[in-house]
């Protein structure tokens, strides 16, 4: 069996600990090469995790001819200029969200670069691989709690002691809407089904200008909200709730890596806790990609109807917090 060779950009703890252990353990794939400016630890990471070959430059790790794929981890602002680097050099691209921490542009001409060399870009919601995630799309879509009315998510966690953390950081394109909000939008369209038709967001901001937290109100077709509170500086919570005209689901530590989720569902007055389907995500993630490259299957998660409404949002809150407005979407 063919297996797609992996080339990890950056040495990022997300590499580390869910993203390199998932290609090992991916049918479809092996880890091939590292790279890392700094050479102890990029010599270290290959060692660690088996690689064939490691790198002290982003472009000689590129210029492989033995490379298939490789996986970004980089912080935001390098998205772009790795990106279309990657796809100059005919390697197939899976992207750590947001596929830009900037706006919908800069993930048009990504797109546009891979398109150009004929490979692959996918930007890496991990937790849309998760058969729960999957089970709850489909007790909506069957009616379980009558017609979905409202999505409440909540998405943080505390790093405001962790100053040289990059997520504080707005030169790196860091902050709370980048490294989380952009989760709960995400559940928020898919769940729905669709891009909301109005936004009104409004930012909690550090003194260098990056959003530390958010609270934000999508409003969708046929009167139905989504209502997001997203934070990078406030007690751990990672929950989801969606409300129906005749019940609701509560899913505790939805975006979290769990291995016991459950769903809380209420309906008459009366709650029922019904256990789920649990899986490896990131490996899911990861064979999905290579099933594509492998085999020409569709890719789970478009650019085009996945990522652009997502950033589309994403701007449009960023619009809206830093103007004072609600603003309409297209």
């Amino acid at each position: 069996m063919k297996k797609i060779k992996w080339g990890i950009l950056g040495c990022a703890n997300i590499a580390k600990k869910a993203v390199i252990p998932a290609i090992i353990a991916a049918a479809n794939s092996e880890l091939y090469a590292v790279a890392s400016r700094d050479q102890v630890k990029a010599k270290s990471f290959a060692a660690e995790f088996s690689a064939a070959k490691y790198y002290t430059n982003y472009a000689d790790l590129l210029a492989d001819q033995d490379l298939d794929a490789i996986y970004i981890p980089l912080p935001n602002n390098l998205h772009r200029e790795w990106a279309i680097k990657a796809a100059a050099a005919g390697k197939h691209i899976l992207c750590e969200k947001p596929l830009s921490g900037k706006n919908i542009t800069e993930a048009e001409e990504m797109y546009a670069a891979a398109q150009e060399n004929d490979v692959l870009l996918m930007e890496a919601f991990m937790y849309r691989f998760q058969p729960f995630v999957k089970q709850l799309k489909k007790m909506i879509s069957d009616g379980v709690i009558g017609e979905l009315k409202e999505i409440k998510a909540n998405f943080t966690f505390n790093i405001s002691d962790q100053t040289d953390n990059i997520r504080l950081s707005r030169k790196l394109d860091g902050g709370a809407l980048n490294d989380i909000g952009c989760y709960t939008v995400n559940i928020s369209r898919y769940l729905f089904g669709e891009k909301p038709l109005q936004v009104a967001n409004f930012f909690e901001e550090a003194e260098n200008g990056v959003d530390l937290s958010g609270s934000a109100t999508l409003y969708f077709s046929q009167s139905r909200f989504a209502n997001l509170y997203y934070s990078i500086n406030s007690y751990p919570e990672q929950d989801l709730e969606v409300i129906g005209s005749e019940g609701s689901i509560k899913v505790p530590g939805f975006f979290s890596w769990l291995e016991d989720n459950y769903f809380l569902i209420n309906k008459s007055g009366q709650e029922e806790k019904l256990s789920v389907e649990t899986g490896p995500q990131y490996q899911l993630e990861i064979e999905a990609f290579a099933d594509a490259i492998l085999n020409n299957t569709p890719l789970p998660l478009t650019i085009e109807a996945e990522t652009y409404p997502n950033l589309e949002v994403m701007d449009a809150m960023r619009k809206s917090a830093r103007e004072e407005i609600i603003v309409k979407l297209s």
